[in-house]
């Protein structure tokens, strides 16, 4: 058995392959290290204007049920395996079998191509991940990050999850082909239709033309 400080060197990888081989404080550090991450995927994929309103607490019972699946498939897990792939898997999943059940959302083939357009994805990163703002723009940052959740939550299950993965929980496209059991192909149209309806969200909210007004002042 190794210490709380020397087990937080290790790689997640390490720590699961000890957890098989019964070090339970292996599991308590991936723990640590990913309860946060679960929790906010399972947020944002099942929504929370419906069934969070009705039961806040479900959303801690299904990452519970998600890491009691990493106890009860731990022998199941290949070392050869990044973790996360592996994690997300069993979080995306659980996730399915909650919304099929609650009829939130029909799973529908949305497998169709569709064009490239780099703009999309570089206006929505742009609004995610841009910390370089002034006093005005960190006033008006509630408000454009409330209109972002709105959009993430009215996604279609396959762009919301695609979206979700990468943008959020920065997982590779190759890791989230993995977990969704999609080509690399697919998940590059989905996470495009993603920043195109996303980018539909803000021109209706009028932030474009706020944005252009700002910058001729």
């Amino acid at each position: 058995m190794f210490g709380l400080e020397a087990k937080k060197e290790l790689t997640d990888e390490e720590a699961m392959v000890r957890f098989q081989n019964g070090d339970a404080g292996a599991f308590d550090l991936l723990l640590e290290r990913h309860n946060r991450g679960v929790l906010r995927f399972i947020i944002k994929m099942i929504g929370s204007r419906g069934m969070l309103q009705r039961a806040p607490t479900q959303v801690e019972d299904l990452s519970q049920e998600v890491f009691l699946k990493v106890i009860e498939n731990r022998e199941k897990y290949n070392s050869s395996q990044k973790f996360t792939t592996w994690l997300y898997t069993l979080t995306r999943n659980r996730c399915i079998d909650y919304l099929r059940t609650e009829n939130h959302r029909h799973h529908d083939s949305l497998d169709a191509s569709l064009s490239r357009d780099e703009s999309d994805s570089a206006v929505i990163l742009e609004i995610i991940k841009s910390s370089d703002k002034n006093q005005e723009e960190r006033i008006i940052d509630k408000e454009i990050q409330t209109l972002l959740n709105s959009g993430v939550e009215d996604l279609k299950q396959e762009f919301r999850e695609v979206f979700l993965l990468r943008e959020i929980e920065g997982l590779s496209l190759k890791e989230i082909a993995n977990i969704t059991d999609t080509n690399l192909s697919t998940v590059k149209s989905r996470l495009r239709y993603a920043y195109q309806n996303l980018r539909e969200v803000f021109i209706r909210a009028g932030y474009f033309e706020e944005r252009q007004k700002a910058k001729e002042v």
